[in-house]
Parts: C-alpha cells; sequence; structure tokens
C-alpha cells in the first residue's frame, strides 16, 4: 500500500478535503444536527453544533497526521458549503481492502451528488492500492444500495444483525463491492 492520506479531490460540482474546525456549523445544519439525515446511521443527529465541533476537534482532526486517513468533507461549489462527508470507515490493508461510509445533507439528495464523490474516491483508492472496495447499508435504507449500484459495486448478500444501529441495536446490512 502506498498511502498519500486524504488529498484535496475536486470535480464538476464538488470539493473534497479535509474537515476543519470552522466546518461545524455547516455539518451540523446541514445533515449531523438532523435526525432524518441519520435515520439509518450507526450514530445518532448531535444536539448543537458544540457536540460537531468536539466531534471534529478530538477525533476527525488529529486523524490527519495519519497517511492512512480518508475522510472527505463533501463541499458543494455554489455555495462553498459542507454538505456531507465520504470516509473509509474501516480498511484490512493485509486483504488490500477498504469500506466507504458516506452522509449527505437532506438538501441535496437525488442530485447524484454521492456518486460523483464516490466514483472519485474509488478512483484514489484503487490507486494507493487498494484492491476491493466495500460498503454496507441497512437494510431499511435502499437509497444507498443505489448509490452503490450507481458506483459500479455488485450486491453480495444481507448481513443478519451485523450493523450496530445508532441504538446500540443490531441491524440486518447489504453488502456491496466493487473490486480492482
Amino acid at each position: 500500500m502506498q498511502h498519500t492520506g486524504t488529498q484535496t479531490i475536486e470535480t464538476e460540482r464538488l470539493i473534497l478535503r479535509k474537515f476543519k474546525l470552522s466546518d461545524a456549523q455547516n455539518m451540523f445544519d446541514n445533515y449531523a444536527g438532523k435526525e432524518k439525515v441519520t435515520e439509518y446511521l450507526c450514530w445518532p443527529h448531535y444536539e448543537n453544533v458544540e457536540g460537531v465541533k468536539s466531534y471534529l476537534s478530538d477525533f476527525v482532526l488529529p486523524e490527519y497526521e495519519k497517511e492512512n486517513t480518508y475522510r472527505w468533507a463533501i463541499v458543494w461549489k455554489e455555495s462553498n458549503e459542507v454538505i456531507g462527508c465520504i470516509d473509509v470507515c474501516a480498511s484490512d490493508e493485509r486483504r488490500r481492502c477498504a469500506e466507504l461510509g458516506w452522509v449527505l445533507g437532506d438538501n441535496y439528495w437525488g442530485r447524484g451528488i454521492m456518486p460523483e464523490a464516490a466514483k472519485r474516491v474509488l478512483e484514489l483508492l484503487f490507486s494507493v492500492g487498494y484492491e476491493r472496495i466495500q460498503a454496507k447499508h441497512h437494510v431499511e435504507n435502499p437509497k444507498s444500495g443505489r448509490v452503490m449500484k450507481k458506483i459500479g459495486m455488485q450486491y453480495e448478500g444481507t448481513l443478519k444483525k451485523s450493523g450496530i444501529f445508532k441504538d446500540n441495536n443490531l441491524v440486518d446490512c447489504c453488502v456491496w463491492a466493487i473490486v480492482k
């Protein structure tokens, strides 16, 4: 593996870049503070922007010091606002496998934004040596599966009680993957 860490990536409509502490308000307003957006995620929505700031300063920003950290803020070029996140949420370097996770603000759903971001992230991850990239979604969230299909992933099956939901209940997850 030849890790490069989180590099800035541009697409036609997006900038994918490292998070900054100053992104906390955009994150809270556009997705992290919205129960509707986090409905099928493993973490609950934030109650206030201070919680988002703590998450960034205590967890996200220190991780950027590692070359094998891949976590991007998704910035909408038109407004220069952070509207989502895409990251490698799990990695098995021995098997050269990465797992992607993402979240996008509901005001931006249905515009092809996540496939646009994810395709570029796939390119970068394959270039550093990953051979398999997978993603999972809660069985009750097929819209996330449609994104996976749009970026070339194949449905591999449903794993029973394999995901931890935000209230610590186990849920069934659909697994999708693409290989280099």
